[in-house]
């Protein structure tokens, strides 16, 4: 059975994310585009048990990697983020790792 993120300490998750490097890399290689997509899930889900929810305040705006639209955070349930993007309605989960600041872009 394998162990669940949550259950890792800090110093098993940043191995865990070095690991889930190493594999990415691999897959790009092999060109592997699909599994490289997965891994990088893989790697902001293990990253995000790293960040501390406490910074994020609901209702701020803050820029997600890889999205133009800012994102409205509506509250923090573990390690995701819940809101919408500027010119959405939809409710969306981000993981916490890749939810920045605007300023710190």
């Amino acid at each position: 059975m394998e162990t669940r993120m949550s259950q890792l300490s800090k110093y098993e998750l940043e191995m865990l994310v070095t690991k889930l490097s190493e594999q990415k890399r691999k897959a790009e290689q092999h060109g592997n585009m699909s599994e490289v997509e997965v891994v990088i899930r893989k790697i902001a889900m293990a990253q995000s048990y790293l960040v501390d929810a406490s910074q994020f305040e609901t209702g701020q705006l803050y820029q997600v990697e890889g999205e133009e639209a800012a994102f409205e955070l509506h509250f923090v349930n573990g390690v995701m983020g819940w809101g919408h993007f500027e010119g959405t309605v939809n409710e969306v989960a981000i993981p916490l790792a890749l939810i920045h600041s605007e300023e710190g872009k």
